[in-house]
């Protein structure tokens, strides 16, 4: 399996969505630190970055880069695209790291939590859940095969970033 799709291919809490909210709490740029475990070998990730499009009727995610103990930085490109149903049911649009079929449903989202089931092959599962807390996004994601070491997870503890500031034009 590619590590670029280990982040990326992104996000199943069942029931209703948050009425107006759908996927609008992930909109955005998110950064922060976390752990992320491949086989037997664990590593601090001092440095992770994920952005995110969200909207009430749809999410994207766009791409993510992260910097862990011995692995260095890792990019993502990959951009994969779901739609949110009115009852929070979330169905894979497109993806450029995925052997998803369009149309498949693969998750949910309900308040503030979003989790998606994307299946890897015929047995193996990316598990992947987001839950706003306050200003904390928590990312996790166990990709396996069920009741089996995974093939790799990450935990992340992320916060929006600010948006750039924008130049006023003055002089001084």
């Amino acid at each position: 399996m590619k590590l670029g799709s280990i982040v990326v291919i992104s996000m199943a809490l069942t029931g209703p969505a948050f009425a107006g909210g759908g996927a609008s709490f992930i909109d955005g740029v998110w950064v922060g630190k976390g752990t992320f475990q491949m086989g037997d070998k664990v590593h601090s990730c001092g440095d992770i970055k994920m952005k995110f499009i969200g909207s009430e009727t749809s999410y994207q995610v766009h791409e993510a880069h992260m910097v862990c103990d011995e692995l260095g930085k890792q990019t993502f490109t990959e951009v994969d695209k779901f739609t949110v149903d009115k009852d929070g049911t979330i169905t894979f649009v497109e993806g450029t790291a995925t052997n998803l079929k369009p149309n498949t449903k693969v998750g949910s989202v309900k308040g503030n939590s979003l989790v998606t089931l994307n299946p890897i092959d015929d047995v193996k599962i990316d598990d992947i859940k987001m839950r706003l807390d306050g200003d904390v996004l928590i990312y996790d994601q166990i990709a396996s095969a069920p009741g089996q070491t995974p093939d790799y997870s990450l935990v992340a503890i992320l916060t929006r970033e600010p948006p750039p500031k924008q130049a006023t034009g003055e002089k001084k």
